[in-house]
């Protein structure tokens, strides 16, 4: 026993030894939950999946992944981009169901570190973590500073990002609530999309925050997008990076940057039994 509750336990009367041992234990369970409920992990047929459920989401006892990859559910669990693993080319080709039910009041966080526990019991997980220099981009103050209006009040839960194109061909984004860390994962996105190729893997490039800029801001974003994917990736950014720099006052530069990697070392094909 901790010598500091002794004493106090000797001059406490019954109830209060009670009182103060139910205080004690509710203090030792108070831990983060390191394991689901119940989890479910099968081979799946189908080729397209489907998430559900989860924290912040309408069922958050019950998450679902319908026919989904090794590949994904690794970057679900450790919060990674694609170019943040270094594994079998075969993650992203089987496909799976996952099925699993969490205790309530789980928080994101803590469903990570449980799908992380999962992924090692069930298919032997083992990695290790590396730095690599990636080429990537950079998003900088433009020559006449900034261009930002800060966000209005909102009953939004979430920020929003969304496009459309235009009859000429124009992409109209639409952000609200966004910090300049959240625009540097949306413009990963916005490059992604606009690779060339249909039904090749998109280009996966870092892109880091260099403005020093805090606060959340709402604007549009309106880049002129070609009839036919460029031949050169790179001028997807420039497209981006100008119009980033006559709307917002910001502009993307291409730089190396160092990226935490994670390696794997050993996973099974074969999940563990249920």
């Amino acid at each position: 026993m901790n010598p500091e509750i002794a004493p106090l336990l000797k001059r406490t009367s019954q109830s209060g030894h009670l009182l103060l041992l139910t205080c004690w234990c509710c203090f030792a369970q108070s831990s983060p939950p390191e394991h689901f409920e119940v989890a479910s992990v099968k081979h799946s047929a189908q080729q397209w999946g489907r998430f559900s459920g989860g924290p912040g989401s309408s069922d958050p006892q019950r998450v679902t992944y319908e026919s989904t990859t090794l590949d994904l559910l690794i970057r679900e669990a450790y919060h990674l981009e694609p170019y943040q693993i270094s594994g079998p080319s075969w993650l992203g080709a089987g496909f799976y169901t996952v099925t699993a039910k969490e205790p309530p009041d789980t928080t994101l966080e803590q469903f990570r570190h449980m799908l992380a526990n999962l992924l090692t019991e069930r298919f032997g997980l083992v990695t290790h973590r590396v730095t690599r220099d990636f080429t990537g981009y950079e998003i900088v103050v433009a020559k006449g500073g900034p261009k930002l209006s800060p966000a209005a009040p909102s009953s939004d839960k979430f920020p929003v990002y969304r496009g459309s194109r235009d009859a000429n061909g124009v992409m109209r984004y639409t952000f609200t609530q966004t910090s300049m860390k959240l625009l540097t994962n949306r413009i990963e996105i916005m490059l992604r999309r606009m690779s060339p190729g249909i039904g090749v893997l998109p280009i996966q490039e870092p892109v880091v925050d260099h403005t020093g800029i805090d606060g959340k801001f709402d604007f549009h974003l309106d880049v002129e997008t070609p009839p036919q994917p460029p031949s050169d990736p790179g001028d997807n950014a420039d497209n981006i990076s100008h119009a980033m720099q006559n709307q917002l006052g910001l502009k993307l530069n291409r730089v190396k940057i160092p990226v935490e990697v994670l390696v794997i070392d050993h996973v099974e094909r074969e999940p563990a039994a249920n």
